[in-house]
């Protein structure tokens, strides 16, 4: 038997030590991202949005190399998930879509009922309460069938959630009956995996006994969802401390009331928690000191209050900036993704070509003849792949063209309202926010949106035509945004706004 030419056997050990190099990576890489996600799902249950967001950023950043659908979907649900709760809606119902068009979001039920979550908590902000409701019950009708923990899980926060609508629209019958829903299926967890899902329901009813004027009842649950957080030791119990300092505030029981407000504080600052969601503390606090006649520590605490609410608004405009950043450089890293990708497939192939040529050359060495015509065809070949890369050259060069002509798809999209529109946007008038939130900090995204439509010219009738919305509706919000931007009635906002943000800045 014939043994194979030293340039073959040293091709065979290069080949094989690359794959293995690579398989090992690839491992360290997903690896890599299993870590980034934990930390993303801590962050969350911190209430650190932003560090979430940048986190799960990385992770996905890395899935996206890996090319792993799951990690890639998981990582975007993350993603979506903080800008949802970071005030950005209309990007994070953009990001779900992107998720749900992944392979594994489509194989995985469970996941798709987590986006829903998220979705129609979007709807609900937006005060599309009716597509909420929709989001809410086909996350029902989606995991009827599924027996899995994680699964009853989400089913029976979906019911305590639709209870909490009817409780915030003060129909309690309506939301004892989801309530009653969602603590049947809790019966058919493990305490002691699902107890903070327990504790969550004992509040909630509790709650909306309170709203009934059934104090007892209400103190019973209270008191249920703060011993079963002692039974499995759970020492985050800024929760249930700032509950009973509501309660015994609403008994007129200051002293009790201001005791357990302060635990929640302390509470807070000893794990580490955002304080940013909790800052209401500061207020009650400063009320209750208010009603005991203590001048000096109200008005302490009414400006540690107030500042940390500045605070709170500078961050977040911050946040909301940094996230949308965050959206842009997506789509530019996809963009640059893909156009390496191109180069490496190029690349590989005229590599490629270049190995089979020497095998070949190799193989009929002596022969001239069909040397030369072997040499004529592979070079041949060698310069449509040159005319390849010159092609893909000008296609890339077209492509980012097309991106840089975004600014013309912006009256478009306002008219559509397509949730990219306020993104698309900020593109093309990149000063705009930042103009808008130095002069009058703490606007909320609605409010930026409708500053956009007014901005670009469009009437009320039209705003109202485009955004669905009523034309009173659209004319109150206008109103109070000239109120806070105390802009002359003779003068027309759409102007103003221009003026604001073409003023430059000292």
């Amino acid at each position: 038997m014939e043994k194979l030419p030293t340039f073959y056997k040293s091709s065979i050990i290069l080949l094989i030590f690359l794959f293995s190099n690579l398989v090992f990576c690839q491992n360290k890489q997903l690896k890599e991202i299993d870590k980034l996600l934990n930390i993303s799902e801590k962050r969350h249950a911190e209430y650190k949005d932003f560090e979430e967001l940048q986190i799960a950023k990385r992770a996905n950043l890395l899935a996206q190399k890996t090319g792993d659908s799951k990690r890639i979907a998981e990582s975007s649900y993350l993603i979506s998930r903080a800008l949802s709760c970071l005030e950005l809606q209309k990007q994070s119902l953009s990001f779900i879509q992107k998720t749900f068009d992944q392979k594994y979001t489509q194989e995985d039920i469970l996941l798709q009922a987590k986006l829903k979550e998220i979705k129609s908590y979007n709807f609900y902000v937006l005060s599309l309460k009716s597509q909420s409701l929709r989001e809410q019950l086909s996350i029902i009708k989606l995991l009827k069938d599924k027996k899995d923990t994680a699964s009853i899980r989400v089913v029976a926060r979906t019911y305590g959630n639709i209870g909490n609508r009817y409780f915030d629209r003060n129909k309690l019958d309506s939301a004892f009956i989801y309530y009653k829903l969602s603590g049947n299926l809790l019966k058919k967890l493990d305490e002691n995996k699902a107890y903070n899902s327990f504790s969550e329901h004992y509040i909630a009813l509790g709650n909306a006994f309170s709203q009934k004027k059934d104090f007892d009842s209400a103190f019973y649950y209270y008191q249920k969802s703060y011993e079963l957080k002692l039974k499995y030791k759970d020492p985050i119990l800024f929760v249930q401390y700032m509950i009973f300092g509501n309660y015994y505030k609403n008994q007129k029981k200051y002293d009790l009331a201001l005791d357990y407000y302060v635990k929640a504080i302390q509470n807070i600052e000893k794990y580490s928690i955002n304080m940013a969601p909790f800052n209401s503390l500061y207020k009650n606090i400063s009320e209750i000191y208010g009603i005991l006649g203590d001048k000096n520590k109200q008005s302490e605490y009414e400006t540690i209050y107030i500042n940390e609410e500045n605070k709170i608004a500078s961050d977040r405009s911050k946040s909301m900036d940094y996230a949308l950043n965050i959206i842009i450089d997506d789509q530019e890293n996809n963009y640059q993704h893909s156009k390496r990708k191109k180069y490496i497939w190029i690349s590989a192939g005229i590599l490629l070509l270049i190995i089979i040529f020497i095998v070949v050359f190799n193989i009929l060495r002596k022969n001239l003849k069909h040397k030369e015509t072997l040499f004529t065809e592979v070079h041949s070949t060698l310069q449509e792949k040159e005319e390849i890369i010159s092609q893909k050259t000008v296609e890339t060069e077209e492509l980012q063209l097309k991106v840089n002509d975004a600014y013309n798809e912006v009256i478009d999209l306002a008219k559509k309202n397509d949730p990219s529109f306020y993104f698309r946007f900020q593109e093309v008038y990149p000063d705009f926010q930042k103009k808008l939130m130095e002069y009058s900090p703490g606007l909320r995204t609605s409010e930026l949106i409708l500053c956009a439509y007014t901005f670009l010219g469009f009437t009320i009738k039209d705003i109202a035509d485009y955004t669905y919305k009523s034309i009173n509706t659209v004319r109150n919000r206008k109103q109070n945004l000239r109120k806070k931007f105390l802009i002359p009635t003779e003068q027309d906002m759409g102007i103003w706004l221009r003026n604001l943000t073409n003023k430059k800045t000292s």
